[in-house]
């Protein structure tokens, strides 16, 4: 794979079918674009979308998933690293002096609010589930009315009387669809019913058990989730019971008819939803290939080097310069310096777990000889020349190995802890170790680096395998092919109204 200059915006949710083509440059015509939130604005030049595919269904044709629309922001500086991994493509301050080495900066935190909350499964069917009740049948709205699931009291309250009809669909995994039909496993099948309005329609056709495919055990919303945390901060505050007023909502008074109850984890599943397709930064590449079928040099890196995922250097520089030192928010370039999240996909193989990293530790940081970090990158042995001397960047003069901690936000709340406010969930976080050897040149400019293997520990954590891929930053919530209140598109529900879900957020964080 060619690397260039350019990266992009890009939607929030990769798949499994083939590598994402990052590389490729900016549309000619592409007009500078900049954010649509307050304040002094970033600038950014729309380089293409980035497409994470879930799935395929050979009867229909139809390609199940997302994409990101990508943004590039518009800087000049030198160029450390390569071109897919250039720390300022996810954010124009991580250049210049941020790529010095500061032995001082070893660890920091985001203050920005953040939360624990779920990751809305596509088995469950997404945002359509009915994740506080015991009654899921869609044709019944009226015995738990306060319990429907998120999409269907949006139906309800913004597309009233607009029922839809599904027929009966019978559906095969993944696996069963790449087998001949007569080598199947019996499918399953979803009843006909008609449902609360075309939100709630949508979702159960494409992210739900309607779909053309039984969804995989990891498909879910964890990409619109973390979009939505680290663009939105702080979540909701209480409950709240609503009616339509006009083009946004009220707060009904008690005992007044008509009106739908929105709990707070209602709004942030429909948060998510409108985040699911999205705008974003972007850092890293992505390979689809098996782990086990993936070809590797004398030092267990992937030959390819589209397989090798996020340089360690990046991570490095984006945890200091980010959580560590702070950076003007991508939505207004002239507000408050702050210590900012970014998202990971914390897995390493084909499957897609996004997370926001909330605070990261340096643990161990010291530097090493040539030889020392050759050999670290043969598994902390000697094993033929290659493992003597250090071939891999010839302008790095100086290395230091780096043993180092973040900690992600959990998507994993449900059951009563979902019933609380956000704020009120005692969820800890979850932690990741890192690995690695950066490369410098004799000012401590980092310049690359290397994953490795935990040296202390007899075959311990492996950095060549639990890293993260990928690194983004939502900068808005329209992605490819929506408009500026996110209706439209086809990746994420086009039926759902940014202004509308964001007016109940507002609604549900005063009081509480």
């Amino acid at each position: 794979m060619k690397t260039r200059r350019s990266a992009g915006l890009v939607s929030s949710v990769f798949l499994v079918l083939g590598c994402a083509e990052l590389d490729q440059p900016p549309r000619e015509s592409a007009a500078a674009v900049e954010s649509t939130l307050n304040g002094a604005r970033f600038q950014f030049i729309e380089g293409g979308s980035v497409p994470y595919v879930l799935g395929f269904t050979p009867e229909t044709g139809q390609i199940l998933g997302g994409s990101h629309q990508i943004l590039i922001p518009s800087h000049g500086g030198r160029e450390a690293i390569d071109g897919a991994n250039l720390p300022q493509h996810l954010h124009p301050e991580l250049q210049g002096a941020r790529l010095k080495l500061d032995l001082a900066i070893r660890q920091g935190e985001a203050k920005t609010p953040a939360f624990a909350s779920n990751w809305w499964p596509q088995r469950q069917n997404g945002i359509a589930d009915r994740w506080n009740s015991a009654n899921k049948n869609y044709a019944d709205r009226t015995s738990d009315p306060d319990n429907l699931s998120p999409v269907e009291k949006y139906d309800l309250l913004f597309h009233p009387g607009q029922l839809k009809a599904l027929p009966s669909i019978a559906s095969w995994s993944s696996a069963d669809l790449r087998r001949p039909p007569h080598l199947r496993n019996p499918p399953y099948v979803q009843p006909a019913v008609v449902v609360a309005g075309p939100a709630t329609a949508w979702e159960l056709q494409h992210h739900g058990l309607y779909q053309g495919v039984y969804p995989e055990y990891w498909w879910g919303h964890c990409n619109g989730w973390s979009a939505y945390v680290v663009a939105e901060g702080a979540g909701p505050r209480r409950d709240i019971r609503v009616k339509r007023a006009g083009e946004t909502v009220a707060e009904c008074t008690a005992g007044e008819a008509g009106c739908v109850l929105f709990r707070m984890a209602d709004i942030e599943a429909l948060m998510s939803e409108v985040y699911f397709s999205d705008s974003v930064t972007f850092s890293g590449r992505r390979c689809e290939t098996r782990a086990d079928r993936t070809p590797r040099d004398v030092y267990g890196r992937p030959i390819d080097p589209a397989c090798r995922d996020i340089n360690p250097a990046t991570m490095h520089i984006t945890m200091t310069g980010l959580l560590g030192v702070g950076a003007a928010p991508l939505n207004n370039a002239e507000g408050e310096r702050q210590r900012l999240m970014f998202v990971v996909d914390h897995s390493w193989d084909a499957e897609v777990w996004s997370f926001p990293v909330k605070q990261f530790s340096i643990d161990v940081i010291e530097e090493v000889s040539p030889q020392e970090a050759a050999r670290l990158l043969c598994n902390g042995a000697y094993q033929g020349a290659n493992c003597y001397y250090y071939m891999l960047n010839p302008y790095a003069r100086r290395f230091v190995r780096v043993a180092g901690r973040f900690w992600m936000i959990s998507d994993s709340v449900t059951g009563d802890t979902l019933l609380l406010p956000p704020a009120q969930r005692d969820v800890p976080l979850s932690v990741s170790e890192l690995h690695y050897v950066l490369e410098l040149d004799e000012d401590l400019t980092i310049l690359g680096g290397e994953w490795i293997k935990n040296p202390s520990i007899a075959n311990g954590i492996n950095g060549k395998e639990l890293h993260p891929d990928y690194l983004w930053m939502p900068v808005r919530a329209q992605g490819a092919g929506e408009d500026s209140d996110d209706l439209g598109g086809a990746e994420d529900n086009p039926h759902v109204s940014y202004a509308k879900v964001k007016a109940l957020l507002k609604l549900a964080q005063r009081g509480g």
